[in-house]
């Protein structure tokens, strides 16, 4: 269980480092969701006792956070996708000022990137407040690296946040707006689109209140849920900083700070950019080890060699049976000759 939750919190810090950096809105949302995995995992990592009050909280906590994750991170994921249908893209470069253009999605997106950042009294303040609790109980380490952790879910949502909905908007739009080309404008998503997002911020609004742990606990006994309030301000502080340093790096139009901090940090913004090449190494471990190192002797083998073997079984059958063909030459009289000779020879045997 231990080994579950440090490879829990590693991949949670793994992949909040890579979503920090990420231009490609869906990008962002998908390290966010590997991240938010790794918090769950963590939680079930330090659940060390089937009691809820001793060591138990994480399985509560994680099945909390999974709960309300579903939600907070549907209206994120269906939001990104009205932000596509707007602009045609993903990438941020090609957003920017769309809050005066789509209202709607605005507003929803912000109440995601507020719940899934741990601000109260949206639902993921509450879920991640009974891991962070989990983590504390189990080790003030643990408890310390998922709280950084956590700050940095709330800066990268809000530097997405920002990047989408703030700053200056793209030449492209500008130039087709002052050319009169309205329909490069960005505008709001219909009706179908727009109603489950105000559908799932209602629900991110409230889930939080859930009496969750009645439900579900570790050892199927009602747990009545208690916030922890030095985890609890802890938490929401560092994600108040983590939120306002997002705004100072990206709310402008320009961004100096977070372009001179990718140049100081160049190789680490480069590495987290592609990913920390885990693609690559993906990519080197299937196609250079595994399939030309492994499956392509296994082929060559299974081709020359058992294959052959198979072969060289069919063409000694075709060739025997040409030769014995004769034998079977359907002439009575031939039958008769052979019975004989079969006959005589046995005799010939016995006699001798």
């Amino acid at each position: 269980m231990h080994i579950v939750g440090w490879v829990g919190a590693f991949t949670a810090l793994f992949a909040a480092s890579i979503a920090c950096v990420q231009t490609d809105i869906k990008r962002v949302l998908a390290f966010s969701t590997i991240s938010q995995i790794g918090f769950m995992m963590v939680a079930l990592g330090v659940c060390t006792s089937a009691d809820p009050h001793h060591g138990g909280l994480g399985y509560m906590a994680s099945m909390f956070h999974l709960f309300t994750h579903a939600m907070f991170k549907a209206l994120l994921f269906l939001g990104a996708g009205s932000i596509i249908h707007a602009v045609h893209s993903n990438e941020m470069s090609d957003m920017g000022g769309l809050r005066k253009y789509m209202p709607i999605t605005h507003w929803t997106f912000l109440i995601a990137c507020l719940a899934i950042a741990g601000i109260p009294p949206f639902s993921g303040f509450f879920s991640k407040d009974e891991i962070l609790a989990a983590c504390f109980q189990f080790s003030p380490a643990m408890g310390w690296i998922m709280t950084v952790i956590a700050a940095m879910t709330a800066f990268y949502m809000f530097r997405l946040y920002y990047g989408i909905f703030w700053g200056s908007e793209p030449a492209s739009r500008t130039a087709a707006g002052h050319e009169g080309h309205g329909h490069h404008t960005p505008h709001e998503s219909p009706l179908a689109m727009t109603f489950p997002l105000i559908f799932l911020a209602i629900v991110t609004c409230v889930a939080g209140f859930i009496p969750f742990g009645h439900f579900i606990s570790s050892n199927g006994e009602s747990y009545s849920i208690h916030l922890d309030p030095q985890v609890a301000i802890t938490s929401v502080v560092i994600a108040i900083i983590s939120i306002a340093v997002a705004t100072w790096m990206y709310k402008g139009a320009k961004q100096p700070v977070a372009d001179s901090l990718a140049k100081r940090f160049k190789k680490l913004h480069s590495a987290a950019s592609h990913r920390f090449y885990i693609d690559e190494v993906y990519q080197f471990i299937t196609h250079k080890i595994i399939f030309r190192g492994i499956s392509a002797p296994i082929a060559w083998f299974d081709r020359h060699v058992v294959d052959g073997f198979f072969d060289f079984l069919a063409w000694a059958t075709n060739t025997t049976s040409d030769e014995i063909r004769g034998l079977q030459s359907g002439q009575v009289q031939q039958y008769a000759y052979v019975f004989l000779c079969g006959a005589l020879a046995l005799i010939l045997l016995l006699i001798l």
